[in-house]
C-alpha cells in the first residue's frame, strides 16, 4: 500500500486537547508517513479550537488536518443513552456514520480515539488485510464478562472488542449498507445498549472482524491486577504489548490529564511527554465534584495525623515506564 494513512477523529471541545496531544503523538513516531487527519465535530465547535489543531501539525511534513460537520439528520439524531459518564457524550456514536461523512474515494480509514498515544509507526496496522472484513479492533480488556454477551444477545465465543482502535474497512461498509444495520441495532436494543458505539459495532460485526494484537491497543483493564479475561490465553502477546505498546490507551475515567491522588496510569509520564510539545503543556484538570474534593481533603489531613493509613497498594501489575 501508498505511504499514505488516513486517520478519523470523533471528537467534540471537552476532548479537544487531548485530542491535539495524540495527533502530536502519531506524528512524532510516523514522520516519513503522509497522514490525513479527518476529524469529525459538530456545531459546538469553535473555529478558533479547529485552527489550534490544524497550527499543532505546521512543523510537520506531509501531515494535514480536514474537518466534517455533522449538520442534518446526524447531529439531531437521538442515539441510546448507555451508561451514565460525563465525559462520553454523542460524539461516539458519529464514528457510526465514517462512511456516509468521509470521502467517496476513501476505502479504509484507521480510526482513534482521542483518549491515547501512538508510540510507533502505524504503517504494520494499517497495512493489515481487511478483504471481506468490516474491520480490525482489538479485544476489550473486559471482553471476558459474560454479562456483555448476556446484555447484548450473542455467542461469548465470539468476543466483543474495544472501539478505540479500528481499522474500518469503509468498501465494505458501503458495499453492505451497514448503515441500516447500525440503526437497526440502535432502536432494536436501546435498552441494552450500555456502552454506546462499541456496543452497536459488536453487534453489528460479531462475525466480521479481525482481532489484532492488544499492542496496538493496550487499554487500563490490561494493566489491572484484577482482570476480567483469562490472560493466559494472550499470556506472550499481553507481555509483548506491555513491554513495549504501539498504542497506549487511557479507557475508563482515569484519563492523565486529570487529577487523581490515587493509582495513576502506569504509563501517565508517555502522555506527559507529548503533551509538553503542544500549548498545553502541564495542564490538567480537577474534574472532581465538590464532594470527591472534600473527601480527599478530609482523607488527606487524617494521613497527616496518622488516624486514617497511607494507602500504599496499586490496582496495577509491574510495568516499566515506557516513554
Amino acid at each position: 500500500m501508498d505511504k499514505k494513512i488516513d486517520i478519523a477523529v470523533c471528537t467534540d471541545e471537552r476532548f479537544f486537547m487531548p485530542t491535539g496531544v495524540m495527533m502530536i503523538s502519531v506524528c512524532e513516531n510516523n514522520p516519513e508517513t503522509d497522514i490525513v487527519f479527518h476529524i469529525i465535530v459538530d456545531d459546538n465547535v469553535q473555529t478558533g479550537v479547529c485552527k489550534d489543531l490544524q497550527a499543532l501539525m505546521a512543523p510537520y511534513s506531509g501531515k494535514s488536518v480536514v474537518f466534517y460537520n455533522t449538520k442534518g439528520a446526524i447531529q439531531n439524531k437521538v442515539f441510546p443513552k448507555g451508561m451514565n459518564r460525563n465525559d462520553i457524550t454523542k460524539a461516539a456514536y458519529y464514528r457510526l456514520y465514517l462512511a456516509e461523512l468521509l470521502p467517496q474515494e476513501l476505502d479504509r480509514v484507521l480510526y482513534l480515539d482521542g483518549d491515547l498515544i501512538v508510540r510507533h509507526s502505524l504503517s504494520p496496522l494499517w497495512n493489515i488485510n481487511l478483504e471481506n472484513k468490516a474491520l480490525a479492533a482489538v479485544s476489550d480488556a473486559s471482553s471476558g464478562l459474560i454479562e456483555f454477551y448476556n446484555r447484548l444477545k450473542y455467542p461469548s465465543e465470539l468476543g466483543y472488542f474495544n472501539s478505540g482502535v479500528l481499522l474500518v474497512n469503509l468498501k465494505y461498509w458501503r458495499e453492505h449498507q451497514v448503515l441500516r444495520d447500525f440503526e437497526s441495532c440502535m432502536e432494536r436494543c436501546a435498552d441494552s445498549i450500555k456502552y454506546w458505539d462499541q456496543d452497536v459495532l459488536n453487534v453489528v460485526f460479531c462475525k466480521q472482524k479481525i482481532l489484532m494484537p492488544i499492542k496496538y491497543n493496550l487499554q487500563r483493564g490490561f494493566l489491572l491486577k484484577n482482570r476480567n479475561f483469562d490472560y493466559r490465553k494472550v499470556e506472550k502477546e499481553l507481555t509483548e504489548a506491555l513491554a513495549d505498546p504501539c498504542i497506549v490507551h487511557y479507557t475508563n475515567k482515569f484519563k492523565p490529564w486529570k487529577i487523581y491522588r490515587e493509582n495513576p496510569h502506569p504509563y501517565n509520564s508517555t502522555w506527559d511527554k507529548y503533551q509538553n510539545m503542544t500549548k498545553w503543556k502541564g495542564i490538567k484538570y480537577d474534574c472532581r465534584t465538590m464532594k470527591q474534593r472534600f473527601k480527599s481533603f478530609v482523607v488527606s489531613i487524617l494521613r497527616k495525623a496518622g488516624v486514617a493509613p497511607v494507602s500504599k497498594k496499586s490496582v496495577y501489575v509491574d510495568v516499566a515506564p515506557v516513554d
